[in-house]
């Protein structure tokens, strides 16, 4: 059987940038980037926190608010931008509606395994019920704590996802409540359903293995029949499975009636579908067996008429939605989640916000058209997507002002929510600031902003920036700061924002100022790696009241620049900074510590000897082409891995700390040392002959150079190899070295 949501699980996630993710710290984008997430409505953002930004203006769902998990802190995280694991909290294995096909004894179905207390405790409550009708769910061959629903991956809703311990539970409760059946045949009928929990396909002979033996009784033929009818849906024989569920139509027993028809239409669901997914999981909609799919519907309205409050009514009706999506009834299907959204965790349904959210970017957001919705908040999650889109779409058009302009008297419930839309194109699409301004409010609000009125606020910034006017900016976004403290996320964008409009306007050292509002960590210490010049960090490295992480960021970034930019004699002086005692563990990023700068330079595997980083730095300073004194530095860079160190490469433009840095120099490429020492006819032996060696492996094995940015071609390394091996044949480096790649 193809799964189910494996298609839309792989659709969801391209929409959100869910292929691996890098940190990001920036405000203005204008392109999809489902890994750094931003509390305003973004284009940029994931059409899920868009929508849960709007939901929380409803007083639906507030945005968690929570600190950065340990996780996110080391991947770079701050509170913004933000992953977008963030909205969802723990993760709990909450019922996910439609997003699995359904139920089959009575549970709803997770489309997440359970958290193990919950998967423990199922299991645990499975096997003390089987005790009880005397059965041992080992020896009738079951693994309940890891049965068939659990082997799928996350997200895959296999319709053997309801084949779990929870449902097996459910079932062998009926049959303690049915005090008619003789022992025997409840034991029977017990052993048989544990067993279905070991798989969801079987052979002839294992069907007949699991199948109940030994029973005669009226009742206990029909939860006989019923067991028969699971085992041919989970085993994708549908039409057998629908001949076992309509038989028991008529039974008296009212559980075994109900789920027997739920489970006739969730048949008649899956025998529509079953074509319609390729090996991939990717929908092939156009492969639906329509007459089935109606079939399948019609008994739906069935059940749902009959138990319009019953065990599975949420599930039925989350099921009417797939058979909406499968239809392509976009129109429908927007209509549904729009009243859905309105009223989440809301019976028969209950399904989590969460939840709901990600059902309906699956099913909705990822592929209905603009025109196809008319809910306000679900369209303005489509046009925000549709500016994130430069080139012409399917119909050879692009998304033009018009197309917005027409869709305003959908918004009439929501003024205010159209007009930002209308400057958010104006800024994203156009690049105009000016009309962007004009849709905007002038004045700052005169209580806490929801998310809108915060992404209108935010955008007016923008703008002011996007016209040069950094002080205007600036103001507003000190005038927001004590404004936004019931809003989770919002004061730590302000942060943002403030920071990059000080560096974008040259005032970085604002961000340090006794009296600056920056205090995200993250913020102040991404600056000091990247812009600050010598200066700021020395004030930052010894400022009074300054976190520890701090001043030893700044001081680890001085004497490192200080060393690889040509500033011997600063470094000479600055070690003075270094704290006497030196911190133990690693106190700054990349798992490097303050005391990278007392290296002794001792002997090291390739038998060049150097002394300590002080002493080479001072032979530098007396002479900047000492052959030694580059030799030895290049070794400091060696052994302490900093070849391409995170210190040498700036962030990329857009972001924070991707203006040109304030510290002056050149960085230091350990090849540009070999090669001029190699080039320096009066350099030892040892030293020409050993920066030879260096030279050559900056280029093993792979044939690209990790030393540095430089291209050597082949021919240059064989000439080098072969100055090696014939002018310093007898040195320990001509032996050892067998190639030049």
């Amino acid at each position: 059987m193809v799964l189910l949501l494996s298609g839309l699980g792989i659709q969801a996630a391209q929409a959100s940038g869910d292929f691996g993710c890098s940190l990001s710290w920036s405000l203005k984008r204008d392109q999809l980037d489902g890994c750094n997430s931003l509390p305003f409505l973004s284009p940029a953002n994931d059409s899920r926190v868009n929508l849960r930004l709007l939901l929380a203006d409803q007083g639906l769902e507030p945005l968690p608010d929570q600190p950065v998990s340990q996780f996110d802190e080391q991947m770079g995280y701050g509170l913004v931008p933000f992953s977008i694991d963030r909205l969802s909290g723990p993760q709990d294995g909450s019922p996910t509606g439609d997003s699995a096909d359904g139920t089959t004894d009575g549970t709803t179905v997770v489309e997440t395994p359970a958290a193990p207390s919950a998967a423990d405790a199922a299991a645990a409550a499975l096997a003390d019920l089987a005790k009880q009708i005397g059965v041992t769910p080992e020896a009738a061959g079951t693994a309940t704590a890891d049965t068939a629903a659990n082997l799928f991956a996350s997200g895959e809703g296999s319709r053997c996802a309801s084949n779990d311990d929870a449902t097996a539970r459910t079932f062998l409760e009926q049959l303690v409540a049915s005090t008619e059946l003789p022992d025997a045949e409840r034991k029977a009928l017990a052993r048989s359903r544990l067993a279905l929990l070991g798989a969801c396909t079987w052979d002839p002979a294992q069907q007949a293995a699991i199948a109940p033996q030994g029973v005669q009784s009226p009742l206990g033929k029909q939860f006989a029949d019923y067991l028969q009818g699971a085992m041919a849906f989970y085993a994708g024989d549908f039409p057998a499975a629908t001949r076992a569920f309509t038989g028991l139509a008529g039974s008296g027993r009212a559980w075994l009636k109900e789920t027997a028809g739920y489970m006739a239409a969730r048949t008649l669901l899956n025998q529509a579908q079953a074509n319609s997914f390729d090996d991939m999981g990717y929908p092939k909609l156009e492969n639906v067996d329509q007459p089935t799919l109606d079939a399948a519907e019609k008994a739906f309205d069935q059940y749902l008429q009959a138990y319009p409050s019953g065990l599975y009514a949420g599930s039925a009706q989350g099921l009417l939605r797939r058979v909406a999506w499968l239809r392509g009834d976009r129109t429908k299907l927007a209509a549904e989640y729009a009243s859905l959204l309105a009223r989440p965790n809301t019976p028969p349904q209950s399904l989590p916000l969460d939840a709901l959210v990600q059902e309906a970017d699956n099913k909705l957001l990822t592929q209905v058209a603009p025109a196809d919705v008319t809910d306000p908040h679900l369209l303005a999650v489509l046009d925000l997507m549709q500016m994130r889109h430069r080139d012409p779409g399917a119909d050879g058009t692009a998304f033009a002002l018009a197309d917005l302009q027409a869709q305003k008297p959908r918004f009439i419930s929501d003024p205010a929510l159209y007009a930002y839309l209308v400057s958010a194109f104006h800024f994203y699409v156009e690049a105009d600031p000016d009309k962007t301004l004009q849709g905007l409010p002038d004045a700052l609000p005169t209580s806490a902003p929801d998310y809108l009125e915060f992404s209108r606020q935010t955008l007016r910034g923008f703008a002011l920036e996007a016209k040069g006017d950094w002080v205007g900016a600036q103001d507003l976004w000190l005038k927001l700061m004590p404004l936004v403290q019931q809003q989770p996320l919002q004061r730590a964008q302000l942060d943002l924002a403030l920071a990059m409009n000080y560096e974008r306007s040259g005032r970085l050292a604002a961000v340090f100022a006794p009296d600056s509002p920056i205090q995200t960590p993250q913020i102040r210490q991404i600056l000091l790696r990247n812009l600050a010049g010598p200066a700021l960090l020395r004030q930052q490295a010894k400022a009074a009241g300054a976190p520890e992480t701090e001043q030893d960021t700044a001081l680890f970034t001085l004497l490192y620049k200080d060393l690889l930019r040509g500033h011997y004699r600063d470094f000479g002086s600055d070690l003075a900074l270094l704290p006497d005692p030196l911190p133990e563990k690693p106190s700054v990023p990349w798992d490097q510590s303050l005391s990278l700068f007392h290296w002794d330079g001792k002997t090291a595997e390739s038998d060049y000897t150097c002394p300590s980083i002080r002493d080479i730095a001072a032979t530098l300073q007396r002479n900047a082409g000492s052959p030694e004194g580059l030799n030895c530095l290049g070794e400091f860079i060696l052994r302490n891995g900093l070849d391409s160190y995170a210190l040498d490469h700036q962030p990329d433009a857009q972001d924070l700390g991707g203006t040109a840095t304030e510290f002056p120099g050149k960085v230091y490429s350990r090849l540009d040392g070999y090669m001029q020492v190699i080039g320096d006819s009066k350099a030892g032996r040892n030293d020409r002959a050993y920066a030879l060696y260096r030279a050559i492996n900056c280029f093993a094995p792979s044939q690209s150079n990790g030393c540095g940015p430089q291209d050597i071609p082949t021919a240059q390394r064989k000439q080098w190899f072969q100055t090696l091996k014939s002018r310093y044949p007898n040195t320990s480096w001509a032996k050892t070295l067998k190639y030049y790649w």
